[in-house]
């Protein structure tokens, strides 16, 4: 699998990574379930992140940032997925975006297709700063390794940590059914691996 090696457009998105990012209220009313993580846990206020679109650097409708998870014993079901995005609201109402869909699949670890969802981005990430947003699933029922895929379809940005990769974001393209591994090369030339901001919840 060639390895893909992509520019950060660091002045498009410097006016972007000191955006205050805000914790949604509909995280907190799923307490009681076990959230998966694949970034470093640290809270996303303090977290080295930046924002991305895959409409940057390829087709948005055929590759979704993709995150493989765990799940922590059998009979485990995901019930919600959480993703750090934001749409472009500065808080005025001439800058909410025109209505366009984003779309989530669950596959398992042979890429078979579990779930699949579609929904307006405006309906969730419409918030003058990064929010963690919560989206319900109904129960899907996942056994060992499971993907979370988001293709942002060029609708809004979701967030990337910067730093402290644990190796389990990809990109997934659905044309060819594969995985691609992330790494970015800013303008100093240096090559950073990331965390997409994508968290599976259930019980």
């Amino acid at each position: 699998m060639k390895k893909m090696i992509l520019l950060i457009l660091a002045l498009c998105f410097g006016s972007l990574v000191g955006v205050t990012l805000s914790q949604n209220d509909e995280v907190d009313n799923a307490a009681t379930m076990t959230v998966l993580k694949q970034d470093s846990g640290t809270n996303l206020s303090q977290m080295n992140m930046t924002l991305y679109s895959v409409a940057m650097d390829m087709d948005a409708f055929s590759v979704g940032e993709a995150v493989k998870f765990t799940a922590p014993n059998p009979g485990w079901k995901l019930k919600q997925v959480r993703v750090a995005g934001w749409n472009g609201f500065d808080g005025n109402a001439t800058s909410i975006p025109e209505s366009e869909n984003f779309l989530i699949e669950v596959r398992d670890e042979k890429m078979n297709l579990l779930y699949r969802m579609a929904d307006t981005q405006n309906a969730y990430f419409t918030f003058p700063a990064i929010i963690l947003r919560a989206i319900d699933l109904p129960s899907v029922p996942v056994t060992d390794e499971f993907y979370v895929i988001f293709y942002d379809r060029g609708s809004m940005f979701i967030g990337m940590e910067l730093e402290n990769s644990t190796g389990s974001s990809y990109f997934y393209d659905s044309v060819y059914s594969e995985l691609l591994p992330v790494e970015f090369t800013d303008q100093s030339n240096t090559t950073t691996s990331i965390n997409w901001l994508i968290r599976a919840v259930g019980e």
